[in-house]
Formats: structure tokens, sequence, C-alpha cells
């Protein structure tokens, strides 16, 4: 082997750099010819995704300012949460987070203002500018919101809702109705617009939607169920294939017409978590057979509970809340009937400083800590019983007055383009010209402070 990086055996480097965090490698990309057509090539991507861990991914979210920022967050080193500072008695928490964009809406119209001297201002500047804002209705026509006055650091219309992760995908929605509007990979800066819908003989409003994967037909698939704006309204469901060009009805949705939340894709199934006055629940959508799927009862009371969801470890999970206890709920479906399972239980006390609101599980470690997030209090909560002090509190800062979000995100290098190969659809660049605008309120930065806990938590391992 030479003196020079280059002369570093393809298989050997390959290694290597599949072993970085995921800012690090796309920095790679910069060093020299050879690496970047290593790391652009689809093989490496499949690689990377092969062994890649799902982290959190964090948005900042506020009702002055376009949130198109998201901040990946993953070790620095292969030591993470648990490297243990035995002088000052505390964990040190070797956590990066790294910028990523989501696209805009509407970037051609910033733009316009750009170009037409109407620069961004900051939280400070109250500046209204007069501007015309269209939707599109539930039957795909245009509706004019009138010459309205806006405020330029409101732009609200410009924004995008994040709806869930999928294999490094993530699904948005329209911030008006909240129809899925578009499917984006935050880490290759590529994205598609979603088609609109069909026509609807009364009036519809979406309760549910979400983006999942089906392993049978290797295809990704956008879900959306929708109520008839009526006193006794039917529950429609519709589902888009990405690469064609249309939806198309699954049939009635068979459950309440509550809003359902945390859309998660495990396994081929789509499940999302129904939360109303005459009890919870969780509904399932199978994405091969296209049909809605029974879940069993939830294994606890709803009464005086929170409930986050998510997946954790290729497992649906769910965090209850009660007075003085967290309990963690993994679904078992490897027999012939899925199963409730309690995985943990975490103690909380009772001096009532344990704050309030649905715990969402982010990820579950090796050696069996468990992070979660709270986006009450913009903090993370990583537990450990093994540590020395089990419970630490990640704090994120410099987000100005807004509150934040997070769901867990497998980092790919996959391409759409890969993924939609031979489909005619158009691909377009999240990184526009629109990425060096300055927009309002724009939160540039985020940090992970740990600070004291509020008290140590007791725990119980369920076997």
């Amino acid at each position: 082997m030479g003196p020079f990086i280059t002369d570093v055996p393809k298989s050997v480097l390959q290694d290597v750099i599949l072993k970085l965090p995921t800012r690090s490698i796309i920095m790679c990309k910069s060093v020299c010819k050879t690496w970047y057509s290593l790391i652009s090539d689809p093989a490496f991507a499949r690689l990377h995704f092969a062994q890649a861990e799902a982290y959190p991914m964090v948005r900042p979210v506020g009702g002055r300012s376009v949130s198109r920022n998201l901040f990946l967050v993953e070790p620095e080193d292969s030591f993470g949460f648990d490297l243990k500072d035995h002088d000052c008695n505390r964990s040190r928490v070797h956590m990066n987070l790294s910028k990523y964009k989501f696209p805009l809406c509407d970037a051609e119209e910033l733009l316009n203002y750009h170009r037409n001297g109407d620069v961004m201002p900051s939280h400070e500047t109250e500046r209204e500018v007069p501007m015309k804002i269209t939707n599109i209705d539930d039957n795909n026509n245009e509706v004019d919101w009138g010459e309205g006055i806006a405020f330029m650091m409101q732009y609200d219309h410009n924004n995008y809702n994040l709806v869930n992760s999928c294999n490094g995908l993530l699904c948005l929605s329209d911030v008006f109705v909240n129809y899925p509007a578009a499917v984006c990979n935050p880490i290759t800066g590529e994205f598609i617009n979603l088609p609109y819908g069909p026509k609807h003989e009364k009036a519809m409003t979406l309760i549910g939607s979400g983006l999942g994967f089906s392993p049978r037909t290797n295809e990704y698939k956008v879900v959306r169920i929708l109520k008839e704006r009526t006193p006794d309204p039917n529950k429609i469901a519709e589902i888009h294939t990405l690469g064609t060009g249309s939806w198309k009805s699954v049939g009635t949705a068979p459950f309440s017409d509550a809003e359902l939340s945390f859309p998660t894709c495990v396994k081929g199934m789509l499940y999302w978590f129904c939360d109303r006055w005459t009890g919870c629940s969780v509904i399932s959508f199978d994405l091969d057979t296209e049909e809605f799927q029974s879940v069993p009862s939830l294994p606890f009371l709803e009464d005086d509970c929170d409930v986050g969801m998510g997946d954790l470890e290729g497992s649906l999970c769910l965090c209850e809340t009660e007075s003085f206890e967290i309990n963690v709920w993994v679904m078992n479906d490897s027999g012939p009937q899925k199963l409730w399972m309690k995985k943990l239980s975490i103690r909380t006390g009772f001096s009532g400083r344990w704050p309030d609101g649905v715990y969402i599980p982010m990820k579950y470690f090796e050696n069996d800590g468990l992070l979660m997030f709270n986006s009450s209090v913009n903090a993370f909560f990583y537990y450990h019983p093994g540590n020395h002090s089990p419970f630490i509190y990640l704090k994120l800062r410099e987000i100005n007055k807004f509150s934040s979000e997070a769901i867990s995100h497998v980092p790919s290098f996959i391409s759409l383009k890969d993924i939609l190969v031979g489909k005619d659809v158009e691909i377009l660049n999240i990184n526009s010209r629109c990425a060096v605008l300055k927009l309002p309120g724009e939160t540039e930065a985020l940090s992970l402070v740990e600070e004291m806990p509020v008290r140590c938590a007791s725990h119980s391992w369920e076997e």
C-alpha cells in the first residue's frame, strides 16, 4: 500500500467510513473524487442503511417562523450516553446535533420577495406586507383566502407539518388541511410532491395519515384517513404508492372519527394511536394487503394517563405515563397472536417535580438504556438503571422561545432516484436557492445541555 490516502484499499476505506456519523460521511464526499465516488455509489448507501441505527430527529417549531431546519442527534463516538467521568461523578453525554433541511411549500414565493427587496424581517420587526394566500380545497379547487394582511414573520403557509419517518424518508403534510403533500430524504436533499387526491361529493376532514413500506411489494405507500363533515360521518381510507400519479380508495375506515396520532410503521404495518373520550386504542393498516387489521386492547387503564407511541428497535412501543410511573410496553408479534408485554417500569417518585406530558420512545440501546422525548419541556430523558445516576436530563438549548418536536429517524443515503427508478415522477432538490435565505426566527443551531436530574428514578424490569 502506498503512502497516500488514495492508496487505501476500497474495502478498508469503506469499512472505516461506514462507522462515521452521518454528517462526517457527507463531509468525506468533499475529500477527493475517489471518496465522492465511493460514498455516492448506491451499493454503499445500501450497506450503510443495513447497519444504520435510529436516532432522534429534532425540529424547532413555532407560529412565528418557518421551521425548515432539522437536527439529527447522533453519538460523537462509541460511548454515546455512557462515558463516565469519575472525577466529577457525572456522566458526560457525547452527542452531536447536525443540521439538515426539508423543503418549503412555495420556495418560489420566497425568492420573489427576495428579488423584490423584501428581505425577511427579524422577530423585532413587525412590518406588514399585503399578500394573497390561496389553498386547494377537498375537491382540488383553488380557494382564495383573500387579500389579507400577513406578517412576513408568520410564514405558516410556507411550512410543512412533519407526519412521520419510515426507512430514512419523511412524510410531510400541508399546514392548512394537513393532507400528505410531500416525501423527502433530508440526508440526500431530495423530495417529491405527492399528487392531489380524488374529489369527494362531501367536504372531508383528515383525521390521520402516514408513510409506510410494504416488504412484499418493495414499495413505499402513503395512507390518509378522512371523515365527512356531517353529523354522522363516514370514514374512508385512501392510499398512494410512491411513483404513481394517483390515490385509490381502500374502503371504509372501521373506527372512531377521533384524530389519530403517532403514525408508526413497523414490519409492513402502519399504526396510529387513537385517543377519544370513550377510550384509547391502537389501529393498524397492513401495507401488503392494504387492509385494516385488529390490534390487541391496550394493556392499561386509559384514565388519567398520557401515552406516546413509536418504533423501538423494530417493535411497536407505548410509553404510558401515570402519576408516579412510566410504563414501557412493546408489542410481541413473534407468535400466532400479537401480545402487549411490559418491558420496563420507571418509578418517578412522589415529589411532583417530574415533568408532566407525553413521553415518546426514541431509542432502546443494547446496554438497556432508554431514550425518550418530552416536547412540553423540550428535553430528552435518558434512563439507564446500570449507571451511577440512572437518569440523565438533556435540555435542548438555543431554540429561542420555540417548542420542538422529535421523531425517531434512521438516516439513509439511498437516493429517491434509486427507490423510484423507472417511475415517472419529478425528484426535486431541497437545497435550492432558498437554502441561502435567512428566514424569520429560523433556528441555526441547537445544543444538548445535561442538567442535574430532578430526582433519581427507581426502576423495575420485567422478565
